[in-house]
């Protein structure tokens, strides 16, 4: 006949495999570090998220970082020009000032009433909302 094991016994044979499993594993991982060598990622961490399937960005050229360098300047100066065109007080390259004509009085009387019904409409709106 088999015998039953109390509640603290299985517990205590539970932490006991446990830890034995745990002890497996970290050697287990040892051994795996110890084959990837220092050019292992073992041996450089975890990756960052975000950074591709690598994990590395990729290297641009000498050319590459000229050819982005030269585009940056040329962007600058062209933010300088149009800033030292409108300091000279012309309009900067093809941006014209914009003009408003003035409002005769016949359209500012039109607006005017426009403005007093749409006003007037929004009051008795809001009175019958309360």
């Amino acid at each position: 006949m088999a015998r039953s094991l109390s509640d603290g016994q299985l517990q205590e044979l539970a932490r006991a495999g446990a830890k034995v499993r745990l002890e497996q594993l970290q050697s287990e991982i040892a051994a795996l570090q110890s084959l990837l060598g220092a050019s292992g990622r073992a041996a450089r961490g975890p990756r960052k998220a975000g950074r591709g399937r690598t994990g590395r960005r990729g290297q641009l050229s000498a050319a590459g970082r000229a050819a982005i360098a030269a585009a940056q300047k040329a962007r600058w100066d062209k933010v300088r020009q149009a800033n030292a065109a409108a300091a000279a007080g012309a309009p900067a390259g093809d941006k014209k000032p914009r003009k408003r004509g003035s409002m005769s009085p016949a359209a500012r009387k039109a607006a005017g009433e426009r403005m007093r019904k749409y006003w007037a409409a929004r009051r008795k709106a809001g009175t019958k909302k309360k």
